[in-house]
């Protein structure tokens, strides 16, 4: 653990790490900004329902891959700042794009957009395993949902404002280059990273695994420790069924754009009501965190997809659908506050990279089910998707119940798997 002279330094660091990351993503949002601006390149229901499931593709597949290969580093942070460059770079490189060239190729242009965040999210996918490694060693377990919290709060109290700078963005800049600005202004704010990581201090790994199994033989001990963890198969379970779920809330915004007939500045006030969201959900839930575990957010979060998918099916009028993109936004934020924090606590320290990596597994191979939603939108329309997601909710939470709060119980060890 890092010595308590470095803590302060390290909690400031890592909240501006958060806080710029998630600012940033305001004006890159993929619940709100990317797919309305797909939608009026004209990109299909089909594409735009692609985005949930390469974002989950990218994210999850490659942190079991990486697991081993993160275990054996004595330090994490230059990989962290590696894969972070991944996450970043080509959102300028589709910005630039799509500044230039999109009016004359939207089908271009759509393509370099659907690009860029999936290599984002692969570049997540590679650094998520050390990150969470790297924060457990520089964060105490007791401050981490106050820690997640504060990034989030603090990104969405200064993105409260930008919902209005967005609007005036798309409003008073010809398309597309209105939202090609957007894209470079988010880049831009990611950078902020290279010094929230570069200037924490990392204390070197107390064990370091390298192992000289095969990876046949990793994956098999993988489902050993599965088998003997039922704890663990429940959580994975709810995992899936919830990123299933969340599916919906990548159809929120374009839905109510295209039933209401809105203007794309409206995507300004979808900002506004999800920053709003997050400054009143974030200290409520880092604090139910810290005291009562990360599982309780994840009921939270489920009931809450369970509702928003009810109330955009059969919602009578525009201001009470307008509520479900604050139930989404309190989804997403139970999943950045407890989704990345909960993993860590089911095994010691050193075996961090393995429970996240098994959970990115299944959850990143089960996302390949989303694919069939962009089948659905295509044929049948965002309403089919909207009844499916919410059933996924149901079994999501089902599973959650079944899982026992990590606090609560003895870790496992598991050697076998190293």
């Amino acid at each position: 653990m890092i010595e308590q002279k470095y803590l302060k330094r390290n909690f400031f660091l890592n909240t501006l790490d958060g806080v710029s990351f998630y600012l940033g993503m305001i004006f890159l949002s993929m619940e709100s900004v990317l797919p309305v601006f797909l939608s009026e390149l004209g990109a299909s229901p089909f594409w735009i329902s692609m985005i949930p499931a390469i974002r989950n593709i990218g994210v999850f597949f490659p942190s079991i891959f990486v697991a081993r290969r993160i275990q054996g580093l004595v330090r994490k942070k230059s990989w962290l700042i590696k894969a972070g460059s991944l996450q970043r770079l080509p959102f300028l490189f589709s910005g630039l794009f799509c500044f230039y060239f999109a009016a004359g190729h939207p089908q271009a242009a759509i393509f370099s957009i659907l690009l860029a965040i999936f290599l984002i999210n692969l570049g997540a996918g590679f650094a998520i395993p050390a990150f969470s490694y790297f924060t457990a060693k520089t964060i105490p377990v007791n401050m981490r949902g106050k820690l997640f919290a504060m990034r989030n709060l603090f990104s969405y109290l200064i993105g409260f404002f930008c919902g209005a700078f967005i609007s005036w963005i798309i409003t008073n800049i010809a398309f597309p280059q209105n939202y090609s600005v957007l894209m470079l202004i988010g880049f831009a704010i990611l950078l902020v990273y290279l010094p929230a990581i570069g200037l924490q201090k990392e204390p070197d790994a107390k064990t370091v695994f390298k192992s000289d199994k095969t990876k046949r033989d990793f994956i098999k001990q993988l489902g050993q420790l599965l088998k003997n963890n039922d704890d663990l198969k429940n959580y994975i379970l709810g995992r899936i069924f919830f990123t299933l779920a969340f599916a919906s809330n990548n159809y929120f915004a374009v839905f109510l754009v295209k039933k209401y007939d809105l203007h794309g500045s409206t995507v300004g006030l979808f900002t506004i009501i999800t920053a709003g969201t997050f400054l009143i959900a974030n200290p409520v839930l880092g604090i139910l965190a810290d005291r009562k575990g990360h599982l309780y957010n994840h009921y939270l979060g489920a009931f809450v997809l369970i509702l928003s998918s009810l109330i955009v099916v059969f919602s009578p009028s525009y201001l009470i659908s307008l509520s479900v993109i604050s139930l989404g936004a309190l989804a997403l934020c139970v999943q950045n506050v407890s989704f990345f924090s909960l993993p860590m606590e089911f095994g010691e320290d050193h075996e961090i990279p393995i429970y996240v990596g098994l959970v990115g597994l299944f959850v990143g191979s089960a996302s390949l089910l989303i694919i069939a939603f962009a089948f659905i939108a295509e044929r049948f329309g965002y309403i089919p998707i909207f009844v499916i997601c919410s059933v996924c909710a149901v079994l999501s939470l089902f599973f959650y119940t079944r899982t026992t709060e990590p606090r609560r119980r003895v870790k496992p060890k598991v050697q076998d798997v190293q």
